[in-house]
């Protein structure tokens, strides 16, 4: 395989975050994949840390808070701050962002990105249930609560109420491979990622499937969260590889900074449309240049300190990864 495939987890989450980045400032349609195999990746790393925590519940869902909200909310307030200044587009007040939980299903998303951790915090809300519950029940009887589960997930979001139901399966799939401790050889992981291909070049093609791979044929209808979720799937076993390989500090640190670069680009995207329009190969290259440098910034003088205090607060399970 190319040595490019050679990525360490953290690595590949900074892919993620990268084409997240990619999709909003252009016509491709890749941020949403990207965010669903974010979910994927969470299923197993958070998985891996419940299992291994050993100081209740409730510290650990604290602990799981504190490391997504502090530093979404500096960004929140600031990134809102900034765009009322800079008069860009915002909602009215930050106060129904800053609040996260719901906000997949309401206005006021700052960041434009924020419902995805909303949909994150669900999982885990949900994830002592869940964790239970497979201790407890048959396969079969968890199988039929999953597809129950997801069908109502699926009627809330036609409905237009996002939720983790809707995305159980591919949170699913990432506890799934912690559970059964999955890891996949090189020739599986090299089909997988052959068939995901495959059928983004067969989206491309397909007028009738346009929605999955561009924004101009995306209605965000049922169907098509779908299609892009059974592409994720389809990645199911890159994954499962994925999160085996070593990861070194160098690639700790890329995972790490993954998330400050997922919350401020777009805002850093917003603002420089201000001065000029976002149109030309150029002006994108200097947004990415921004972005890049924000993320930096941000992440040394911002994050990095919180997750210090974080893990300060709650020592980490014995032979976890960093989440």
């Amino acid at each position: 395989m190319p040595q490019v495939l050679q990525f360490g987890p953290g690595q590949l989450r900074f892919l993620l975050a990268a084409l997240v980045v990619v999709s909003h400032l252009t016509g491709l349609n890749i941020g949403r994949p990207a965010v669903m195999l974010f979910f994927l990746l969470s299923g197993f790393w958070v998985a891996c840390l419940f299992a291994g925590w050993q100081t209740g519940t409730a510290r650990f869902l604290a602990s799981r808070l504190l490391r997504i909200w502090p530093i979404y909310a500096v960004v929140t307030l600031a990134a809102w701050l900034l765009l009322r200044l800079a008069e860009a587009p915002h909602p009215a007040d930050p106060w129904s962002a800053l609040a996260l939980i719901g906000l997949a299903a309401r206005p006021g998303d700052v960041l434009g990105v924020s419902w995805s951790l909303d949909i994150e915090l669900q999982f885990y809300l949900a994830l002592p249930l869940i964790a239970a519950l497979m201790q407890r029940l048959p396969i079969a009887v968890l199988a039929g609560l999953a597809t129950l589960a997801f069908a109502g997930g699926i009627a809330l979001f036609a409905a237009g109420l996002p939720t983790l139901l809707f995305y159980l399966p591919i949170f699913l799939a990432g506890v799934a491979i912690h559970e059964t401790r999955w890891q996949p050889g090189r020739p599986l992981m090299q089909i997988s990622l052959i068939a995901a291909i495959a059928f983004g070049a067969v989206t491309a093609m397909l007028p009738a499937l346009n929605g999955l791979l561009f924004k101009a044929s995306f209605a965000d209808s049922v169907a098509e969260n779908m299609g892009h979720m059974a592409w994720v799937l389809l990645l199911a076993p890159v994954v499962a590889w994925n999160v085996h390989q070593m990861s070194d500090r160098v690639d700790r640190w890329l995972g790490d900074m993954s998330y400050t670069l997922y919350l401020v680009h777009l805002p850093v995207v917003k603002l420089l449309a201000v001065i000029v329009p976002m149109t030309s190969a150029g002006v994108k290259l200097l947004a990415v240049v921004a972005i890049l440098l924000v993320t930096i910034a941000v992440f040394t003088g911002i994050d990095r300190p919180i997750e210090m205090w974080r893990q300060r607060l709650w020592r980490r399970p014995v032979a976890q990864r960093p989440a």
